[in-house]
């Protein structure tokens, strides 16, 4: 299962399941990034809105914001929940290769995106001809999991029948000053990398184990046998304590045009 398939699986219930993870994450971007009224701004990636929603707000009824995500039941679901908004448009579209015409975005948000694309280098130069001159870019990627999200995931794999293989980072995403080198080279000016921690709360291993199974851990949940599911869930309770938090570090990077 590709990428875009796994995400169209999930697209009902993700960033749904009552965990704080994507959204306080996304907030983060456009918190950085800071869209103003009137602006126009591109959401890559824009999943079921985490990001594109208060960017939205934020630039108010004379701005736009235009979300595109490659995953059918994403566009159709966040299409549904923004119906009623004429500041908002949603399609298909892809974020490693935008198709817009050059200088059309005030800013460009990608949050929690550009580490699945297959060449993040290209898609920052493509996002710096997007932009209006004076644009600003926003994305985020992972710093560190929690290492005992790192050993739940094994624990899942050990029940699983053919695990995924495990995908490999470009090594723009390697360091603070990778990340900034690259935004730099792309063209962007004044760019500034933040590390922040995000903590997200289970109530029991249930949760947590639909949670991994709304997002692109899926791929991996899905292949643990149903037979087995339970017994994969139990190995789980077994080794967290209830309630338990996880504490997520993600890098939010600015840059501007």
């Amino acid at each position: 299962m590709n990428i875009i398939d796994v995400f169209d699986r999930v697209s009902g219930e993700y960033d749904s399941v009552g965990v704080d993870f994507f959204k306080p994450m996304a907030e983060a971007v456009i918190r950085a990034v800071a869209p103003r009224p009137g602006d126009r701004v591109l959401d890559v990636g824009c999943g079921r809105g985490a990001a594109l929603l208060p960017a939205a707000r934020l630039v108010g009824p004379t701005g736009h914001v235009t979300g595109i995500d490659l995953a059918p039941g994403m566009v159709a679901h966040t299409a549904r929940a923004t119906s009623g908004a004429r500041n908002v448009t949603i399609q298909l579209g892809d974020a490693q290769r935008p198709d817009f015409p050059a200088k059309s975005f005030d800013v460009i948000t990608a949050a929690l995106v550009l580490f699945f694309l297959p060449d993040p280098p290209s898609a920052l130069t493509t996002y710096h001809q997007l932009l209006k001159p004076g644009g600003r870019l926003g994305f985020s990627s992972f710093a560190a999991p929690d290492q005992r999200y790192a050993k739940t995931m094994r624990i899942l794999a050990r029940f699983a029948g053919s695990p995924p293989p495990e995908r490999k980072q470009h090594p723009l995403f390697g360091s603070v000053e990778s990340l900034r080198q690259a935004t730099s080279e792309a063209g962007f000016s004044r760019t500034r990398v933040k590390e922040l921690d995000v903590r997200s709360h289970f109530r029991d291993a249930a949760q947590l184990v639909g949670w991994i199974g709304s997002h692109y851990g899926r791929s991996l949940l899905d292949s643990v046998p149903p037979d087995r599911r339970a017994e994969a869930t139990q190995a789980i309770a077994d080794y967290l304590d209830w309630p338990t938090t996880f504490t997520t570090r993600i890098r939010v990077v600015t840059g501007d045009v």
